[in-house]
């Protein structure tokens, strides 16, 4: 009986033995699996999760460039981007306006570690029981990570990654610098990031200055932020910030008085999108205006407010004065594109600019990108340079055929016309003599000349410079020609006044510089008086102004393939080209057809209402009447030898300008 009890006793031993030995088999692989599945998975689910930077680049991260363009009067004119608006601190805030955020958003924000297991579960079985998601889980520091370095892609790994990251970032940042970050970079719908850039944009004030009901509008909005647009569903966004009111009153952040005044006085939203000008009028503008924003302040801040020059009423007129003449001829005339660039005398700011024809099919700037020939329009140049080598308005040279080093110069007419002053070939753009002249003062000093007026591109000193050979830009064209309403001195177009960023922080402004001498004021008289006549009675007379001076010159490229005018007033000085882009020939434009047409539309809209001034300002107040009769004296001999001329020509008197050398 002993031994039967033994060996029972002995197997229920062994037996538990076996036992324990399975469980702890089983236990062990259990843990084993756990482990590998641990390491796994949490290999997978961080696998790329991006690292947290320090508390200042966080304030960098995901942030797209933007750029506000505002113009001389600080109205917003233009935006590309993201709209963001100047961070605020805490303290600087109505405390209802952060706490908004927190009742419908986080109501447990400062007690929990980023991450709020009471939200999770309560979501769960919500959603679990409804069939769809109706409620989320998620933490205003998850909100947060999910918008600053994470994709929104709807994934578990994605939701992990947000959960480890939101635990991170509250070891690194206080409660109060994520609530700043937060409501400085949330989405709050139509590319607006935070508080101030919507406060702005949905009720025209600051997010310091905003009530309690506009503070309830702007916390409905990250739920859904398409749903709950103040601007084109209020009646959904208002009926959200009632939720948002009550639940504030719950958690004890407002009175029910406070919510009783909030509900009787709904916000008022404006949409100030309607301020903007379409890209179709200042598209142009705007890509050359970044572009110089960047080469002022490099590439390090992400949100440029950029106040430009441009005159919003002259952009308009110049965009109408070029459809209207391009609209009526393009295709009887096989015109395609025309570039216009207007500036202040005084000042060089650049009042209007456009670009092409049409922003939308090409973003190519012809005023400051394209380089073209600018014909007889240098022509100006040759003889400005001439009067600093001793010639006069006076010297006399001949129109006949010429050949210079093997190369002829024609005339447009094919015409000669034989002796005749410089004033009067200037007038109406004698190529022959325009040559003769670039080639006895030498192409060098010429292409010197054109240098220190402002022509950047490359002047080649040929003799066929005087004609217009090397290419140009309209932007350069009309900083040269802005030396002579300038009495002789050189200011640089711009379009930038300054630059700040949404801070508020001054990134560059523009000095006032002093204006160059590069030209004497004796001779810029007489050039200025020259450029005059072709507008009285040459070959730009289409541009005539009624009873306002005017000066400027034509100019046509080889086979008609670029047409200019460059005029100028004593308040503006105005360039227009046309052509094609793929350099193909017009049908016989020159520069005193349509551009003619164009300037003369636009400089009559922009000098409406101005007082009429003349040009030379500075002419000499100790001119007397006898040193007046003199001048008078030799104008009537010069006139009287050039109607001598012309009748020994067998022209009869005046000489009539033909119809090519009046538009040349």
């Amino acid at each position: 009986m002993p031994t039967y009890r033994a060996d029972i006793n002995a197997a229920n031993d062994n037996a538990l033995r076996r036992r324990r030995a399975i469980w702890l088999s089983i236990l062990t692989l259990l843990i084993t699996f756990t482990a590998i599945a641990y390491i796994f998975g949490r290999q997978f689910v961080l696998q790329g999760i991006p690292q947290l930077p320090d508390k200042a680049k966080m304030w960098e991260l995901n942030l797209e460039t933007n750029y506000t363009l505002v113009d001389r009067q600080g109205h917003i004119i233009g935006h590309r981007g993201p709209y963001i608006g100047r961070p605020h601190k805490i303290s600087e805030l109505p405390p209802y306006l952060p706490n908004a955020f927190l009742a419908i958003e986080d109501e447990r924000f400062y007690t929990h570690p980023g991450i709020d297991r009471k939200a999770i579960l309560r979501a769960f079985f919500e959603n679990t029981k409804s069939g769809r998601k109706a409620q989320g889980g998620s933490t205003l520091t998850q909100q947060l990570v999910k918008n600053l370095v994470l994709t929104r892609e709807q994934t578990y790994k994605r939701k992990v990654q947000e959960m480890w990251l939101a635990y991170e970032m509250e070891q690194i940042l206080s409660k109060q610098e994520i609530l700043e970050l937060y409501l400085n970079r949330i989405d709050l719908g139509r590319r607006i990031v935070g508080i101030e850039a919507a406060s702005q944009r949905y009720f025209g004030k600051s997010a310091k200055q905003i009530t309690l009901a506009e503070a309830a509008v702007l916390a409905s909005i990250p739920k859904a932020p398409s749903t709950y647009d103040p601007i084109r569903n209020f009646d959904a966004a208002w009926t959200r910030a009632r939720l948002v009111l009550e639940r504030m009153r719950v958690n004890g952040f407002i009175t029910t008085l406070d919510m009783s005044e909030a509900l009787t006085h709904p916000p008022r939203i404006i949409d100030t999108s309607e301020t903007y000008i379409d890209d179709s009028l200042i598209g142009h503008v705007f890509d050359y205006a970044a572009e110089r924003a960047h080469d002022l302040v490099g590439y390090k801040n992400p949100d440029l407010v950029i106040q430009v020059t441009v005159d919003p009423e002259m952009q308009k007129w110049a965009k109408e004065s070029t459809e209207a003449v391009l609209s009526q001829e393009h295709k009887r005339k096989k015109v395609s594109e025309a570039a216009l660039i207007s500036t202040d005398n005084q000042t060089g700011a650049i009042l209007a600019m456009i670009g092409g024809r049409d922003y939308g099919q090409s973003k190519f700037n012809r005023a400051v990108q394209a380089k073209r020939q600018p014909g007889s329009s240098f022509k100006t140049f040759v003889y400005a340079a001439a009067l600093e080598n001793g010639f006069t308005p006076g010297t006399i040279r001949i129109d006949r055929p010429t050949t210079i080093n093997g190369w002829t110069p024609e005339n447009y007419t094919k015409r000669y016309q034989g002796p005749m002053t410089l004033r009067e070939a200037l007038k109406l753009s004698i190529n022959t003599i325009a040559a003769s002249v670039c080639a006895e003062i030498g192409p060098s000093k010429v292409a010197d000349l054109g240098r220190r007026f402002g022509l950047r591109t490359e002047l080649r000193p040929t003799y066929s410079l005087a004609l217009g050979a090397s290419e140009v830009t309209l932007d350069d064209m009309v900083g040269a020609y802005m030396v002579f309403p300038n009495s002789g001195r050189k200011i640089t177009p711009y379009l930038i006044e300054n630059i700040k960023n949404t801070a508020g922080d001054e990134l560059y402004t523009r000095r006032q510089r002093e204006p160059e001498r590069v030209y004497s004021n004796r001779n810029n008289r007489q050039m200025s008086r020259l450029l005059q006549d072709v507008i009285d009675s040459g070959t730009g007379r289409g541009a005539k102004l009624g009873k306002r001076p005017a000066g400027g010159k034509t100019g046509t490229s080889q086979d008609y393939r670029d047409a200019w005018f460059i005029g100028f007033t004593a308040d503006y000085t105005t360039g227009v080209w046309m052509g094609n882009d793929d350099n193909a020939p017009t049908r016989k434009i020159t520069g005193g057809l349509l551009p003619v047409d164009i300037w003369k539309s636009y400089m009559l809209k922009a000098h409406k209402g101005r007082k009429i001034r003349p040009i030379l300002a500075d002419e000499d107040p100790k001119l007397n009447d006898k040193r007046q009769a003199v001048t008078a004296f030799y104008q009537d001999l010069v006139d009287a030898m050039i109607t001598e001329r012309n009748l020994a020509s067998g022209l009869t008197p005046p000489p009539k300008i033909s119809a090519a050398a009046a538009q040349n």
